[in-house]
């Protein structure tokens, strides 16, 4: 379902009016952050759909903001009152770079605002809502719209929607993703190191857009060692995003290897940062950033006390793409809550091949990690696969 695929003034189903405000919130991936993904419908009080809106670029207007900007002016007052509203998530209370969006919506008296999930960060977390309530407008949670048969989904998308914002919320910790590109047989590379290409170039392209939903791309010492990579976002959808890197690098031997990089070819030192086990000395001639977190004495990190050093350095969300050491170190500790997995039609074999799981696993059924929400794609020859990662007990 897309906004195209409706015409102002037809009459549109709650259920439609928030599914077509999540499909508009997607409008403004690897735009927002640290903002969340937001998507909203205003329909009047026969239902008939007014516009849609999204948040589509941090500092721009929220999706309220957006979406009563397409009304007609001179009837706006007239067609939203006694109307509804439903957004992806709980209307903002307070006045950041732009203005409070509950607030702005108050005054015009919808008789009812819908919104699929709570916003969490502090300022928001129940306010937004609350103000429009003592406006005397009908603002609830989407749970609580009985009448709306497939509010359970609904909230499910609207969580996904926003999940990297609701997660660093919730968590206080940024986001982890893993990104993934194996054969068939779960190898991703071979023992010797060789892993170019496994997947097609249909799969490769898709790789740039789903990078820039994310802050930073995370590597170990051995794939930058091995691989040199840019890891930048290459994509024509994305002509002028910069992303960052964080390497994992236990005794800092990359920091002398950087200056000459192609990571340091396509963005500046103070994007990249480079975590080393506290005590150990170094020198840093490149200029990049170089963060200190607890590891053992096989290098091993302390994922948790890294990601609280990145969260400090404002980083919301970082997308894995290292090695198997690199990724499970982030299963083990149940830090990596998104699989991005690309599949190519292949067999490496379990004699010279790598895969991508050698690193984290248990020794029962019970303990397995399951994939909830899984979403299927082909891309060229190869499936794309992703889902959240849920851990037995959490």
């Amino acid at each position: 379902m897309s906004a195209e695929s409706f015409v102002p003034g037809q009459i549109v189903s709650p259920s439609q009016a928030m599914r077509l405000a999540i499909e508009e919130g997607r409008k403004g991936a690897g735009y927002v952050s640290p903002n969340p993904l937001v998507g909203c419908t205003i329909v009047d009080r026969e239902h008939r759909l007014l516009a849609v809106g999204a948040h589509r670029r941090i500092g721009f207007d929220h999706a309220e903001i957006d979406a009563l900007k397409k009304i007609d002016s001179e009837k706006h007052a007239a067609q939203i009152a006694g109307g509804h509203i439903y957004v992806t998530l709980e209307p903002c209370a307070h006045q950041g770079r732009t203005p409070s969006c509950a607030r702005t919506l108050a005054p015009l008296k919808p008789a009812s605002v819908t919104y699929a999930v709570e916003d969490p960060f502090p300022l928001v977390a129940g306010k937004g809502a609350a103000i429009l309530r003592e406006a005397g407008v009908d603002a609830r949670p989407l749970s609580e719209r009985a009448e709306i048969e497939d509010r359970e989904e609904l909230i499910a998308l609207s969580e996904e929607l926003a999940e990297i914002f609701l997660y660093f919320h919730r968590s206080q910790e940024p986001f982890v993703a893993l990104k993934l590109a194996s054969s068939l047989d779960g190898k991703m590379a071979f023992v010797s190191g060789e892993s170019k290409w496994i997947t097609g170039e249909k799969a490769r392209e898709h790789v740039q857009l789903i990078r820039a939903r994310y802050d930073a791309i995370a590597i170990g010492r051995n794939t930058f060692v091995a691989d040199n990579p840019s890891l930048n976002v290459r994509h024509p959808a994305y002509p002028e995003f910069k992303n960052k890197v964080v390497v994992f690098d236990p005794d800092g031997q990359i920091l002398t290897m950087l200056a000459n990089s192609n990571l340091l070819r396509v963005r500046d030192p103070h994007s990249v940062f480079v975590i080393v086990r506290e005590g150990v000395a170094l020198t840093n001639p490149s200029g990049v950033r170089v963060i200190s977190a607890p590891a053992d004495e096989s290098g091993e990190f302390n994922v948790t006390a890294a990601l609280a050093r990145l969260r400090t350095e404002g980083l919301t969300s970082i997308m894995v793409e290292g090695g198997a050491h690199t990724v499970g170190a982030f299963v083990r500790e149940r830090k990596a809550q998104r699989l991005h997995l690309y599949l190519a039609p292949s067999l490496l074999g379990g004699k010279h091949g790598l895969a991508w799981s050698t690193h984290f696993g248990n020794d029962q059924m019970s303990g397995k990690i399951q994939l909830d929400r899984s979403h299927r794609e082909l891309l060229g020859e190869d499936l794309y696969w992703t889902a959240r990662l849920r851990y037995q007990g959490s």
